[in-house]
């Protein structure tokens, strides 16, 4: 049907080509048409032509309305807006690549032909950016300043209006307008996310920060770091030392930079400052030296003024007749024995937070960071020559012990090791260490109360250490009636063990269940994927075998899983364990696992698991719950509970003397202590408590304590 001349039919073209006619023809015709149409409305009246008013034969029939309910139209862009978009889209681009007289040039423009009240707030915020760009931060303020009631900054959005603040506030800062910082820059630099705009801001406030107020500046800064790439946060982190260099020597203030960032820069610089004005001035106090250089060493282990603390703490020294404990550590930078290192210190920052305040007398400690077992033996009999050692808080590690075991022999001091076990061949060698042969023995007693007689399949790591713990275990448990029917070593250091641990399937049963197969004998089919056999439920594998999906089922002839693991991520190690479809079994293992917080889907796989490990600590343990860990290591433990042997054998004498302590814990030879009770039966032979715990839920649950001993009396 037509809907009328197309507009390039030769009639539209005769329209427009002969405007004169086309309009006086028009006129006409509509004449015409109003004439016939009023003689109509005369002959029929509007009551007799129907609804319509037209003539009953082309009357319309009485059809519903629908409504149209969709949104109307989006109105055009105007051709103003479209233009002042793209020649903002042009300025920015200037802006972004440095220039900025071309920039200006642009957004002048902009503000010459469009009207004032039609002007984006982003056109002045970049004529304001590039009159800063420009060094003329006076011009961007006069720009902006004027916008303050206006309202183009009323009506914009929450970003544009930041961005109006830090704007006027930097250029505010260029000019060290004190007002201004205050009201636009110091408010909105939390808010700051960019890294150039926090580096700006920082620059436009650092005058103002050194004049009025450095400590809310190192606050301000200090927070904004981790906003920033590593790349450009050197210069911050200069700039914050500067501040606390040169500006804050109060210790109160010093204490409010640590609270506020107690495990992270300038948290530590501050720390490290606090330390030096100890050793400064008329008034100084090595010991309080030593203890904030010592919470430093706990707080901030990965701190770039631990090296300086390190070696401030290696030429510490004390009066010549005052009692020392010695303790002699590896550095924090030592990549193999940092680690462990840090877990000591921070057995001492426990120590010392918590038994400090108690009143009971101590030995001020000697700390001192050696590279070498030749470096220990050395550092340690310079010690013993300059100050008055009473005691020795290690060795902590076999090649220190061997080196100095000589030295030991001769002197006449006690040694308490947190780490090594008591040696025979020196009377005054104490140990507070839940060494491997008793966790192993502890784990091998857990099994066999459990499961007699016990068939354990050992999964170890790779190392002389699993060798050791394998065979300890095998002994125990043999002696006790169970048996070890194989063994498997992983390496802790791989993410993936799946190779290593596809040799459990050695140590059992296979099968394949079809329709053709059928259940196993006194086997129930309890869902499509899983089986009932002697009491448990068994979940089911899968595999394809000859183009055909077949179910797969592991029977274990061992009921005892022991995995003495050392690993980062032991739940890891579990989970792989688990895709190689071992089920119902006890699976035990050892302080390690204390760390894993719940491993859906795998708990319900075996009939339980167990750990070994220290006693549980309760709101009443003396034990502090610091540095956000939710359980100190057993590193950490048994060097609290050193401390505390030393402290009870200390303060059992009038001063602190070598004859003293040695007397006190001949005549006292036990501790109940943090990682266990402990005593010691003479020279080489002591006994520790071990905590059994069960997996249940998210929780462990302490669920026995066996003794264990070790040395001649076992």
């Amino acid at each position: 049907m037509s809907k009328g001349p197309s507009l390039h039919s030769s009639r539209s073209s005769y329209l427009r080509l002969s405007g004169r006619r086309s309009r006086t023809s028009f006129s006409f015709v509509s004449f015409l048409a109003l004439l016939l149409m009023t003689v109509a409305q005369a002959a029929f009246p509007p009551q007799k032509l129907g609804a319509t008013g037209l003539i009953p034969a082309l009357e319309m029939p009485d059809v519903p309305v629908i409504k149209n309910n969709a949104p109307p139209p989006a109105p055009l862009p105007n051709v103003g807006d479209i233009s002042v978009n793209l020649s903002l889209a042009e300025g920015q681009k200037d802006l972004s690549v440095g220039k900025d007289k071309e920039a200006l040039q642009v957004f002048n423009g902009i503000l010459l032909e469009t009207p004032r009240d039609k002007v984006p707030l982003s056109v002045f915020l970049g004529i304001s950016r590039a009159y800063r760009h420009l060094k003329a931060p006076n011009r961007a303020i006069v720009t902006l300043l004027p916008l303050i009631k206006s309202q183009t900054l009323a009506q914009a959005d929450p970003e544009e209006k930041r961005e109006y603040m830090y704007e006027l506030g930097v250029a505010d800062g260029l000019i060290h307008n004190k007002t201004g910082i205050e009201h636009y820059l110091v408010p909105v630099f939390p808010q700051l996310e960019k890294p150039r705009e926090i580096l700006s801001a920082t620059h436009a406030l650092l005058p103002y920060f050194e004049s009025e107020n450095p400590l809310e500046g190192v606050l301000y800064l200090g927070r904004a770091i981790d906003r920033i790439d590593p790349v450009h946060q050197q210069g911050l982190l200069s700039s914050i030392i500067d501040l606390i260099h040169d500006h804050i020597t109060d210790t109160g203030e010093l204490q409010t930079i640590i609270r506020t960032f107690p495990h992270e820069f300038p948290g530590d610089y501050a720390e490290f400052r606090t330390g030096l004005a100890a050793l400064s001035g008329k008034k100084k106090d090595p010991e309080q030296a030593e203890t904030l250089f010592l919470s430093l060493l706990a707080n901030y282990p990965a701190s770039l003024f631990t090296g300086s603390a390190e070696e401030r703490l290696n030429h510490l020294s004390l009066p010549v007749d005052m009692p020392v404990v010695a303790v002699l550590l590896p550095a924090l930078s030592n990549r193999t024995r940092g680690p462990y290192a840090h877990s000591f210190i921070l057995g001492l920052h426990d120590f010392f937070r918590k038994e400090e305040s108690s009143g009971d007398p101590f030995p001020s400690l000697m700390l001192r960071f050696v590279k070498n077992p030749q470096a220990y033996t050395r550092t340690l009999k310079d010690l013993v020559r300059h100050q008055k050692v009473v005691a020795l808080l290690g060795p902590f590690f076999p090649d220190d012990f061997k080196a100095a075991s000589s030295f030991l022999a001769h002197s006449d001091f006690v040694a308490v090791s947190p780490t090594l076990p008591p040696d025979p061949g020196l009377s005054h060698f104490f140990s507070t260490a839940t060494v491997p042969d008793m966790m192993a023995s502890a784990a091998a007693i857990a099994t066999e109360k459990r499961v007699t007689p016990s068939h354990v399949v050992i999964v170890y790591p790779k190392g002389p250490y699993g060798q050791h713990v394998r065979n300890v275990y095998t002994s125990t448990l043999t002696g006790l009636g169970g048996q070890v029917i194989g063994s498997i070593f992983y390496d802790p250091r791989r993410p993936d063990n799946q190779a290593a641990l596809e040799k459990l399937k050695s140590f059992g049963t296979r099968m394949e269940i079809s329709k053709d197969t059928g259940l196993p004998q006194g086997a129930t089919l309890v869902s499509e994927d899983a089986v009932q056999m002697g009491g448990k439920v068994f979940f089911l594998g899968s595999r394809i075998r000859n183009t055909k999906h077949v179910r797969t089922l592991f029977l274990p002839s061992f009921d005892v899983l022991y995995v003495p693991d050392t690993s980062a991520e032991p739940a890891s190690l579990l989970r792989e364990i688990a895709y190689k479809n071992i089920q119902n079994i006890l699976l035990i293992g050892n302080e390690t696992f204390l760390r894993i917080r719940g491993l859906s889907g795998i708990q319900e796989l075996h009939d339980t698991i167990l750990a070994t490990g220290p006693p549980p600590l309760g709101p009443s343990s003396p034990v502090p719950m610091v540095n956000g860990r939710s359980r100190p290591s057993l590193f950490s433990l048994q060097t609290y509970d050193a401390l505390r042997l030393l402290q009870k054998a200390s303060a059992s004498v009038d001063g602190p003397t070598r004859q003293g302590i040695r007397k006190f814990l001949d005549s006292h030879p036990s501790l109940e202590g943090v990682s266990g009770t402990m005593t010691w039966n003479g020279p080489g032979q002591f006994k520790k408590s071990v905590t059994i715990y069960q997996l249940s839920g998210r929780r462990w649950i302490p669920s026995d304590t066996v003794e264990v001993s070790y040395g001649e009396e076992k």
